[in-house]
């Protein structure tokens, strides 16, 4: 089956746009626009995952054997790096617990707000995202994308495997519906499922199309064109459009896959580059580790300022009336832009080592469960699907 190598590049560089999105440096481009808006990122992680889904399991998961490998696919493809990012949290939270009673604090006690426990069984079951009462924020904030597409996975599977003949009609209806939800702000279901459910089936109505106009590639000059327009208009969105950008960004990105998934153009020729498919690879590793690393590096500054009485944090107001963002701030912009790229770095590197000792390891072991080969060891493993 054919790897969208593109698409898993693209995938790559949104994932890394959220480091930039969530690090606070005060004089770097995590200040520009585009990046303050690049957690729209999350909408093509929802809409790529539609896509490649629907692609692999459409006419697939007719019999039971094939949804309880669906499932155990799935399972293990995210639950062992995000339970190992969630440990991490907690294992932070219990060191904290240890300092305050030694007279040492931070900047907010041991498991309290976003980090109180009550959220943790939430999270252990990733359905912090689906009720209003859970924080979906909690500990691993970017795990919150986890919890809706874990769900959305269910849902898709449960539809085709018990209706199939009405899954293509019910993927378009649930589509249609969350678009409308979302236009209007229907409240009484999480925005974040919303905007999950709307992409991700948009992306499966966009594979269709993709089947349908497969003869129709486009020429280099041609896909060169479109692949600029719909960049250029994904970026003049981020910076020029009004918020919410969900809908009108959730239709771009289905559009923009439906582009980037012909690889005919210059675009796709730069992104086909040994760099970009090595950072599509380590896309869920980037995504679900970053908040870890920013988390650690942030603290060890924080620490720091403490003890040399230097200012290297700066509180500005959120957002969110009444909230408060704490930046980073080395006093120069070069040097705050030296840190984010040291950022950057450290989360690629840090991805790199989850990638082959926890999220690979993981989707080896799905594969051998589902052959019922647990216990014999296999050099010949075959690589990890893209999806």
């Amino acid at each position: 089956m054919k790897r969208f190598l593109v698409l898993d590049s693209f995938r790559g560089l949104c994932a890394v746009a959220l480091i930039v999105h969530h690090s606070h440096i005060e004089r770097s481009v995590t200040e520009l626009t585009f990046f303050r808006n690049a957690s729209q990122f999350v909408g093509f992680f929802f809409a790529l995952s539609g896509f490649l889904i629907y692609r692999r399991y459409i006419g697939n998961l007719t019999t039971p054997r094939q949804l309880g490998e669906f499932m155990i696919t799935r399972t293990c493809r995210v639950m062992p790096l995000h339970i190992a990012v969630l440990l991490f949290f907690i294992g932070f939270e219990c060191l904290k617990l240890v300092m305050e009673r030694y007279g040492l604090s931070l900047n907010y006690p041991a498991f309290s707000g976003d980090r109180a426990p009550s959220e943790i069984l939430p999270n252990l079951l990733l359905i912090q995202a689906w009720w209003p009462t859970f924080n979906a924020l909690s500990f691993n904030y970017p795990s919150w994308f986890i919890s809706v597409e874990f769900y959305l996975w269910v849902i898709f599977a449960l539809i085709l495997f018990s209706l199939p003949g009405l899954a293509r009609k019910l993927f378009s209806l649930l589509c249609v519906i969350a678009f409308i939800a979302l236009y209007k702000d229907f409240n009484l279901i999480p925005r974040n499922v919303l905007w999950g459910t709307s992409c991700f089936f948009a992306g499966a109505i966009t594979y269709r199309l993709y089947v349908r106009l497969h003869d129709s590639v486009p020429g280099p000059a041609f896909a060169t064109v479109l692949e600029v327009g719909v960049l250029a208009a994904i970026y003049w969105l981020m910076t020029e459009g009004e918020q919410p950008l969900t809908v009108e960004l959730g239709l771009l990105f289905c559009v923009a896959v439906l582009i980037f998934s012909y690889e005919a153009g210059l675009v796709s020729r730069l992104l086909s580059l040994r760099l970009f498919p090595a950072l599509g690879r380590l896309w869920l590793s980037i995504y679900l580790t970053h908040a870890a690393v920013i988390f650690v590096l942030a603290t060890a500054i924080t620490i720091a300022a403490k003890f040399s009485g230097l200012s290297l944090l700066v509180d500005r107001p959120g957002e969110t009336s009444g909230t408060m963002v704490r930046y980073l701030s080395t006093g120069t912009a070069l040097n705050d832009n030296l840190l984010m790229l040291f950022v950057v770095i450290a989360v690629v590197v840090v991805s790199m080592l989850t990638h082959c000792y926890i999220e690979a390891p993981g989707i080896r072991f799905g594969k051998h469960w589902k052959r019922g080969t647990l216990f014999r060891r296999r050099k010949d493993d075959p690589p990890p699907e893209q999806v």
